[in-house]
């Protein structure tokens, strides 16, 4: 006796299987189209117009982190050097002129948005300890730093070199920091960074 429901044919319980995964499907479908089309279409972040914000977000670090203390010194101003989605989702971050440095350097850091506000980022270094982090950015006749952003290995790359008293090159070394997206954290990468700093270094000006 058959079943009034369902029915217990092989033809009528594999059209319900069909039936049943086509609609799973269909709505997995769905969802990856909105994912990608939210990924399309979010909106890009005016940094420059959050400069008010991110002014006091910088002064309210500086209370975790002295490296922070006397942003803006006199004659300079916080400012977006550049932007880059190192991340990947879709939203990019900033890279930050603090209005600090010395002679030949600028000092700078990361930031990012969350909830829709600009937060310093976060690093985790090679001790395993956690904070946000500041790095330099520009050159003299014997020494240069900087900093990038790469959306490819989304990542933060740091590099530092500098020539002896003979002209030549003395140390060429650097570190990178990839983003982990379980714990919101640039970690500390060495294998990424050795890479980085090979291609990098082979790249360097000899001087005479």
């Amino acid at each position: 006796m058959k079943d009034a429901g369902l029915g217990t044919t092989p033809g009528a319980l594999g059209s319900f299987r069909h039936k049943v995964l086509h609609s799973a499907h269909a709505s997995m479908l769905v969802l990856l189209l909105v994912a990608a089309l939210a990924h399309q279409t979010a909106k890009p972040v005016d940094w420059q117009a959050m400069i008010p914000i991110i002014r006091s977000v910088l002064k309210n670090e500086a209370i975790r982190n002295p490296e922070f203390q006397g942003i803006e010194q006199p004659y300079y101003s916080i400012g977006i050097r550049r932007t880059a989605d190192i991340t990947g989702d879709g939203v990019p971050e900033a890279l930050v002129y603090l209005g600090t440095g010395g002679a030949s350097t600028d000092e700078m850091t990361v930031m990012r948005i969350e909830n829709g506000e600009p937060v310093v980022a976060r690093f985790r270094g090679r001790d395993g300890k956690v904070s946000s982090r500041v790095f330099l950015e520009g050159a003299s006749v014997m020494h240069t730093d900087g900093v990038e952003m790469l959306p490819e290995q989304h990542a933060v790359y740091s590099l530092r070199y500098n020539y002896g008293s003979n002209g030549k090159l003395r140390e060429c070394s650097g570190e990178a920091y990839q983003w982990n997206p379980a714990t919101k954290l640039f970690d500390y990468k060495p294998l990424l960074g050795r890479k980085l700093t090979q291609d990098t270094c082979r790249k360097v000006p000899q001087h005479n």
